[in-house]
């Protein structure tokens, strides 16, 4: 583990942590593609795996009492059929090939999180419980990235931002704990994953107390678009140097 990749962890830890604090989104797509620019992109993903169930666990806490598990079971048990295909695509993956996959997902999130909140959805919504449990569980066992499929499922359903966020926390955090238990038993819990795991968590601590702090001193909204812009043009710049890599 070198000096430049554990100093890079625990910025980027300290920055996805805040950032997951203020907005309520964004551990995963803050952390997976500015840690793969420094060091191996399946390290990263599993890194980030383990970081973020720790960053969601006090946050779950506080909305433990208003959890309406008819409203979480059915996704929970979705991911369980995501999670192992997730393993599997992280095993087999070029890292240079997981490294746009992860890419587009962030381009593609980022969009989703920028103009969801503007659609009206029309009817009951749209998807089913367990097909976006399935692809998030998926998306979060092969790129550390689970939120999209839940994400774009419940706003099409929860009008409350409160119900939303709630529900949202509630199925991250079983999901996260199974995706961890599914890469140890598949060997991906490795000791340079645990080592920059560890160092990082200080940071993420205080990154977590950061965001909670700036949460009513800064406009959300538009701290959430510079920060997706940022992470499409780094994604952007992730495709092209790994699509050079590849040809």
């Amino acid at each position: 583990m070198t000096g430049p990749v554990i100093a890079g962890a625990v910025g980027i830890a300290f920055l996805a942590a805040g950032t997951q604090s203020l907005t309520g989104f964004g551990f995963a797509l803050v952390m997976v593609p500015l840690l793969s620019l420094i060091w191996d992109v399946k390290l990263a993903v599993v890194t980030s795996a383990l970081l973020s169930t720790v960053a969601i666990l006090p946050l779950t806490v506080e909305i433990r009492r208003s959890i309406r598990l008819r409203k979480v079971v059915p996704l929970i048990l979705g991911s369980l059929l995501g999670i192992p295909a997730g393993i599997v695509i992280l095993d087999r993956i070029h890292p240079e090939a997981l490294k746009i996959m992860v890419a587009a997902v962030v381009i593609a999130a980022s969009v989703i999180l920028y103009f969801a909140p503007r659609i009206r959805w029309e009817g009951g919504g749209v998807g089913s419980p367990m097909l976006a449990g399935m692809l998030s569980g998926m998306l979060r066992a092969s790129t550390s990235m689970g939120g999209p499929p839940a994400v774009l499922y419940l706003l099409s359903r929860e009008k409350q931002i409160e119900e939303f966020r709630s529900t949202l926390l509630a199925f991250f955090l079983p999901s996260s704990l199974l995706t961890v238990i599914g890469l140890t038993i598949a060997g991906r819990m490795t000791p340079e994953v645990l080592e920059t795991s560890a160092v990082a968590l200080p940071a993420l601590a205080v990154g977590l107390l950061a965001g909670a702090w700036l949460r009513s001193r800064v406009q959300q909204e538009m701290f959430q678009t510079l920060v997706l812009a940022v992470l499409v043009f780094t994604s952007i710049g992730v495709i092209v140097s790994a699509s050079g890599s590849l040809a």
